[in-house]
């Protein structure tokens, strides 16, 4: 799938819209004609308070291994997800008034939102850029216009394409790798086990690369992984997996 032929719809057209992903209430293809007054605008990460884990691209591990659990999901093909909470529903990273935690990683996948680009058709290469109507970030009063007076593309739209192509084929590149990792046996299932406050926590439910089958593995395997930009991911992602003790502390400090 090429998401260089990516592009807004054009006035009328529709596009068969998938199972909605996590947090979007729904989808329709942008067009001049039905989006002429629509805007978008820093809504802030409210709309997250309930995600306690959010799709990740290969490309952000390094930036996200500084301040978010980066695991892989127990289904196939174990793509790979930031932790954000330890309770389903409960997000540690977005606080009372929305706005992110300083410092933290924000997810492209936040950051995409309320656009996001679905297949034209069925088997189709050709990629139609969505967006969520009912998004937060969308407004009929406030922010920057999709379409000028003319009905023409503003750089607001131009922008908010150009980064769903890129987040798209990185998606691509993760899945890949998610792939990968498991055809070559590195990914497994993992547990976590600590003390805190005196008692044992034990976090599990998710896979990671376990380290003994990356280690044995031999110089010409570990070199394909270098050459193709995934063992960084790898390191980035065993960094990571320590700051779930430190999740379950917060946690533990605000169920205190």
């Amino acid at each position: 799938m090429s998401a260089a032929a990516a592009r807004p719809a054009p006035n009328g057209a529709t596009a068969p819209l998938p199972a909605l992903p996590p947090l979007y209430r729904g989808l329709e293809p942008v067009t001049a004609q039905r989006h002429a007054g629509l805007r978008v605008r820093d809504a802030g990460f409210g709309f997250a308070r309930e995600a306690s884990a959010v799709p990740l691209m290969a490309e952000e591990f390094v930036a996200a291994a500084r301040s978010l659990p980066i695991v892989f999901a127990a289904q196939a093909p174990h793509l790979p997800v930031a932790v954000t909470g330890l309770a389903a529903g409960h997000s540690l990273y977005v606080e009372a008034d929305g706005r992110w935690r300083p410092g933290a990683h924000v997810p492209a996948y936040l950051r995409r939102l309320p656009f996001l680009l679905v297949r034209a058709a069925p088997g189709s290469d050709q990629l139609v850029l969505c967006v969520d109507p009912g998004a937060p970030q969308a407004s009929a009063t406030e922010g920057e216009p999709l379409f000028d007076a003319e009905g023409k593309a503003t750089p607001a739209l131009d922008r908010a394409l150009a980064f769903c192509r890129a987040t798209e084929e990185a998606a691509l590149r993760t899945r890949a790798m998610s792939e990968g990792l498991a055809e070559a046996g590195l990914l497994k299932p993992a547990v976590v086990q600590f003390e805190l406050g005196g008692r044992p926590i034990r976090i599990d439910g998710f896979y990671a690369v376990e380290r003994p089958a990356l280690m044995a593995l031999p110089p010409e395997r570990l070199a394909e992984l270098r050459n193709r930009g995934w063992l960084e991911a790898i390191y980035a992602h065993l960094l990571s997996v320590g700051g779930l003790s430190s999740l379950a502390q917060q946690a533990g400090a605000i169920a205190g």
